[in-house]
């Protein structure tokens, strides 16, 4: 589960990327690629995002949260979570960060761009419109 601001372009835009990219990779030549469609998006200022920011302790954090087996990852966990989901070379790079970078310079450019965010992302210029599958997947 991505518990993300519904109110922020950017995170919109993640989420957008997200339901653009999430696919099953197949490994080898000739195994198609699959659309996944598992991971349930949450507004953290709805009622289910609250609780669950409550749940975790996690109130005041301004970070995307990934939710899973009970556990919750906050900053740039959440993001290397999501780009697992996703795969492929997202996946690979969020990888790497994390092997070659410190936790606490992630987290911390992760905590510098979140206080920015919203005022560096332009608000799109369209809408995302999404299939009835999708629309199943946000939860309020």
């Amino acid at each position: 589960m991505l518990v993300f601001d519904g109110d922020c372009a950017f995170c919109s835009r993640a989420v957008q990327f997200v339901l653009a990219h999430e696919l099953v990779h197949g490994l080898g030549h000739g195994l198609a690629h699959q659309q996944r469609s598992d991971l349930l998006f949450v507004p953290r200022d709805s009622e289910l995002g609250r609780s669950l920011r409550r749940q975790y302790s996690l109130e005041r954090v301004e970070s995307l949260l990934w939710v899973e087996d009970g556990q919750a990852f906050i900053e740039f966990d959440s993001v290397a979570h999501t780009a697992a989901y996703v795969g492929g070379i997202y996946a690979r790079l969020a990888a790497a960060a994390a092997r070659c970078l410190p936790r606490p310079l992630l987290n911390g450019a992760y905590r510098l761009f979140a206080r920015i965010r919203k005022r560096v992302a332009l608000r799109p210029r369209h809408c995302l419109l999404l299939t009835a599958a999708q629309q199943q997947r946000f939860l309020q």
